[in-house]
């Protein structure tokens, strides 16, 4: 499918970004991606070439990510759980490793912008895939029904690391970087279309809307007419299949329909508006006192359900401002290169001010390695490669 030929250390990651999303559950004494080891192995492989190579880089997309990790690691210290923010400190130190390694092999000549692109369209599909799965032998046993109601992390939809929204949200990152390819092949278009049946399946509203959105930049009026046909005639034959074989019974899908349609609902943003209000009060009273890193759920029991707000309320103003830094100045060389990949990285942005996404592993992890293709994608025309604009 790839048709490459990869450093050791460099199919090690591979490995582990297709190995990504099968995890053990909390059943087992702790949710931990099977891809973990091959990520380990695969740093060891990229230190040498991030010390050989990291003065090459952009000061810019060195300092910010930098920064953004120090802060994650100093605010664990007056985190509510020092254990579990700890935990995942850990991972964003991963994937910032993992960050600078592809970022440095870019700059080496030892990776292509198409290849990271098309790794992270496999590890997407093979969630893709793995959640397909999982959500037609759910509804076997337990009934249609149960599974789309059961959404929330351990329910019967849900994945043993994250919710249905959580899954979308990475499967999103494999979605974008779709625009990234400058030559899409047929089985480019296979694992992409295997991602928008997931994201679709996951009745996400939000990830469905900006998947829709995407698609404007993804293809032309007359593809997405095609496009669009196809998808109906392909849901209608998968649902008419599971309801005469599979014994679906879909009494009361209408029900569910309606919820997720209801205006009320919708004004409120499923109750996201009321959260991000108590955030707001409690800024307004204590506006220089972060609670730490992954303790708005142990403090108001529901997160913001927005990137940005919980960061300033988990880390500070100094931490919204350092992401900010930096997913601008990504922003702006994709800008100059491309401006539809620009749209995908805006939809990105987007989807974070809806969800948290960016306390599970995978989600750490796969952003790390969406950013390091969107600064290889953006400098790559530059024959410094990852080199300070002049």
């Amino acid at each position: 499918m790839f048709n490459i030929r990869l450093p050791t250390y460099q199919t090690f990651f591979v490995l582990g970004m297709i190995l990504l999303g099968f995890s053990t559950s909390p059943e087992d004494g702790g949710v931990l991606s099977f891809g973990t080891p091959f990520f380990i192995i695969a740093i060891l492989g990229f230190v040498p070439v991030i010390f050989r190579y990291w003065t090459y880089m952009d000061w810019r997309f060195f300092l910010f990510p930098l920064l953004h990790i120090l802060l994650i690691v100093a605010m664990t210290v007056f985190a509510f759980s020092p254990f579990q923010s700890s935990v995942r400190a850990f991972f964003n130190v991963l994937g910032f490793v993992i960050y600078l390694g592809l970022v440095c092999s870019f700059l080496s000549g030892r990776l292509s912008v198409d290849t990271l692109a098309r790794v992270l369209i496999c590890s997407g599909a093979t969630l893709a895939v793995y959640f397909i799965v999982n959500f037609c032998f759910s509804s076997i046993e337990l009934g249609v029904q149960q599974v789309i109601l059961e959404r929330y992390v351990g329910g019967a939809m849900s994945l043993p690391w994250g919710a249905s929204n959580t899954i979308a949200q990475v499967l999103l990152l494999s979605a974008v970087s779709y625009m990234v390819l400058s030559e899409r092949r047929k089985s480019d278009f296979l694992m992409f279309g295997v991602i928008v049946l997931g994201i679709c399946l996951t009745f996400s509203r939000s990830n469905m809307l900006l998947l829709f959105v995407l698609f404007f930049f993804v293809f032309r009026f007359r593809q997405l007419i095609v496009l669009g046909g196809l998808s109906c005639v392909l849901l209608a034959a998968f649902f008419a299949y599971m309801v005469m074989f599979a014994g679906w019974d879909l009494s009361g899908f209408d029900t569910f329909v309606s919820s997720r349609t209801n205006v009320e609902i919708l004004a409120t943003g499923n109750g996201r508006l009321q959260t991000l209000t108590e955030k707001i009060d409690f800024l307004m009273i204590h506006p220089f006192e972060p609670i730490g890193y992954y303790s708005s759920l142990f403090y108001f029991d529901l997160s913001a359900h927005n990137f940005w707000m919980t960061t300033l309320i988990e880390q500070s103003a100094a931490a919204v401002l350092v992401s900010l830094g930096f997913f601008f100045f990504i922003g702006r060389v994709v800008y100059r290169r491309d401006r539809n990949v620009f749209f995908g990285f805006l939809i990105i942005m987007m989807a974070l001010m809806v969800e948290d996404p960016h306390f599970t592993q995978q989600y750490i992890t796969s952003f790390w390695v969406f950013l390091a293709l969107l600064v290889g994608f953006g400098c790559a025309e530059k024959d410094d490669g990852v080199k300070s604009e002049q």
